[in-house]
């Protein structure tokens, strides 16, 4: 008889009993593949019930765009900034793409920046950050708001206090006003308020940049270094010398400041 078998019957062999131990942690073995497998199933059971949730939810009428808010369009106006934001009511939330907004309405010509939230669960936010004029371009009805870079922003309606710039621009809004102009309106841009409110315009000529003021005296400024020296030094002159006898004023150096007076009666 081999070792290790033992015979029933006519010599049919069968294998000997196994070890109660091995049977156990067989049975163990088995036990925690099947909770592995419960386990994934339930997990898998639970993101797709997420899935399945976040979908519907994402399509429901819960969170629908209920309400668009726009603020600081003061110039660009409500409507303008709506209709160019392209956002209409009862369109899912989640189909709004911030991005993608504020670059349409950062392209309205006052327009320098948008900044676009979707605010949960049902409204849009809105707001705008629009550019200053600080000169009007031209003369008439072809004259033109413009900001501190040539931005040309929209007509001029004839009651704005700002200084002129240029000639009339060739180009709408949302355009650029001429190159050779540009600097015109940065230093103008620059000035002080006080010095700003009483110029008329802005030139530009072979002797550099200069001012008219409102009064007609003339100043030249040369190029825009040193550009808050030279305009106090404008303001001395003005405060400090007989006014109405100026003709022109030259800071194009500050520290040497000269001015010419008008010939009087009899001189």
């Amino acid at each position: 008889m081999s070792p290790g078998l033992l015979t029933r019957g006519a010599g049919v062999p069968v294998t000997e009993a196994m070890d109660p131990r091995l049977r156990a942690r067989r049975v163990e073995v088995a036990r925690d593949r099947g909770r592995r497998r419960l386990r994934a199933m339930a997990a898998l059971a639970v993101v797709t019930a997420l899935v399945v949730g976040a979908v519907a939810a994402s399509r429901s009428p819960l969170l629908d765009v209920d309400a668009v808010r726009i603020s600081g369009a003061r110039h660009t106006g409500v409507d303008t900034t709506l209709d160019t934001a392209g956002i209409t009511l009862g369109r899912s939330m989640t189909s709004v793409d911030p991005t993608a907004v504020e670059a349409r309405i950062e392209e309205l010509p006052w327009v320098a920046g948008a900044k676009v939230d979707r605010r949960w669960p049902d409204t849009i936010s809105v707001r705008v950050t629009e550019r200053a004029a600080v000169a009007v371009a031209g003369e008439g009805p072809g004259s033109a708001l413009v900001d501190r870079d040539g931005r040309i922003l929209g007509l001029a309606v004839g009651d704005e206090q700002l200084p002129m710039a240029g000639p009339d621009p060739v180009e709408g809004p949302g355009g650029m006003l001429g190159a050779s102009h540009r600097p015109v309106v940065r230093m103008l841009a620059d000035l002080p308020p006080s010095l700003r409110a009483d110029v008329e315009r802005g030139v530009v000529s072979t002797g550099g940049l200069g001012l008219v003021l409102r009064d007609g005296i003339r100043v030249r400024f040369g190029d825009v270094t040193r550009l808050r020296a030279k305009s106090e030094a404008v303001e001395v002159l003005l405060a400090e010398a007989d006014r109405g006898t100026i003709a022109t004023i030259d800071v194009a150096v500050p520290d040497a400041a000269a001015l010419t007076r008008e010939r009087q009666e009899g001189a």
